[in-house]
């Protein structure tokens, strides 16, 4: 027997009853208690909300598509979730028009004279970081060039502090200088100079907290500096005697993830050093990994020219995405968790659905190699860098 329409749902109270309601019920049935607890200050509530408003029909729906044009972060993609199997007309035309993956476009095109290997945006989402043999930084949103002079030799990895305060840099030539060096980012004066004594490092990540940087090495190892100290605290062994060239941690800075030329992503406990787990099914070096903003998904790019998915909690693979045609030089997540990003040999930037797999668009403005993508904070910038010698920044066209 169908149930009725109007029958109480599970946050609706119900008077006349010798039950008390449940503790996270609200006065309002129907689709007011629905747009009540969408005003709720717990993200987990106003999912449950949105869930429950497809149960109202046309109203109902109206409510999701709404979440997913006006609203953000993880209340934006549970309408995204919800919306993406249905096959209504306005539903449809809602996920295209709103998708801002879909409607990027090449804003500022930055030309240098050296390769450059590597970018970071600053959390703060105002300052981008580009290095080769030099540091440059650039204002993100105009993509004019800052005074401020950061002398460095063939850096090949940079990261910058949560606080947008500190920038980090490494080299990795066996003829340059093969420091860790720590620099003000707003002035540019080194503050710290740590001797690392591998010749090739190509990962650094560094702790929320910014106390701790991890280091990947030629050796199979990963060094964790204490940077007030200066001190090597832990030293983290596992690959294969290959390079740690791909190092991500998570948002609570309590999972590291590295990636080596032996084929092999390992998951660590950043605190102990403790190995979580370790995926196996490339075939070929692992050049990058990235870690979602929740913690539970891995994408990991390989020289086999594929990316990998995992989940971390189920220890099982999500997806293989295929389409590059060369090496995958970098795996970027978008701040929502939503959308991966891309690049490689091919030429090619690729813009996946991380939710389905599917590939959303392909850029194919640079004419050379793609190093390096980095997504801004707020989730509306892309920057790339490649062997063409250009920076270039992507965004919508306001």
């Amino acid at each position: 027997m169908a149930k009725k329409q109007n029958q109480p749902k599970q946050y609706d109270a119900v008077l006349g009853t010798q039950n008390s309601a449940p503790v996270s019920s609200v006065i309002l049935g129907g689709m007011e208690g629905v747009k009540s607890r969408l005003k709720s200050v717990d993200i987990e509530v106003q999912i449950a909300a949105l869930k429950e408003a497809l149960n109202y029909g046309e109203a109902g729906l109206d409510l999701v598509i709404q979440a997913w044009q006006y609203e953000s972060g993880k209340l934006k993609w549970a309408a995204y979730s919800l919306l993406r199997h249905r096959e209504e007309a306005r539903v449809k035309q809602s996920l295209q028009e709103y998708n801002p993956w879909l409607k990027i476009t090449c804003l500022h095109t930055l030309q240098q004279n050296i390769l450059i290997t590597a970018i970071a945006i600053s959390p703060d989402g105002k300052t981008l970081a580009s290095a080769g043999r030099y540091i440059n930084l650039w204002d993100l949103y105009t993509g004019k060039l800052r005074p401020t002079v950061m002398e460095d030799d063939n850096v090949n990895s940079l990261v910058i502090s949560q606080d947008s305060k500190t920038l980090v840099t490494r080299g990795g030539t066996y003829d340059g200088d093969h420091k860790i060096k720590v620099w003000e980012l707003e002035t540019g004066q080194r503050k710290q100079t740590l001797e690392e004594y591998t010749y090739r490092v190509y990962s650094l990540v560094i702790s929320p907290d910014g106390k701790t940087l991890a280091c990947g090495s030629e050796s199979n190892g990963i060094n964790v500096w204490d940077l007030q100290t200066e001190q090597i605290i832990r030293t983290i062994g596992g690959h294969s005697h290959y390079l740690v060239q791909a190092l991500a941690i998570s948002t609570d800075g309590k999972t590291l993830v590295s990636g080596s030329n032996d084929a092999n992503i390992k998951v660590w406990n950043f605190e102990t050093g403790e190995l979580i787990h370790t995926f196996k099914k490339h075939s070929n070096g692992v050049k990058s990994v990235a870690i979602s903003p929740d913690g539970q998904t891995i994408v990991s790019g390989s020289k086999d020219k594929t990316i990998k998915v995992w989940n971390l909690q189920t220890k099982q693979i999500q997806f293989t995405l295929e389409g590059h045609s060369g090496w995958v030089y970098c795996v970027a997540i978008s701040p929502d968790g939503s959308t991966l990003v891309s690049c490689g040999r091919d030429k090619t930037i690729r813009i996946w659905d991380l939710q389905t797999g599917e590939c959303l668009r392909i850029l194919k403005e640079h004419t050379d190699w793609v190093y390096c993508v980095a997504i801004s904070p707020d989730g509306k910038t892309l920057v790339s860098s490649s062997r063409d010698k250009t920076i270039k920044i992507w965004g919508i066209k306001s």
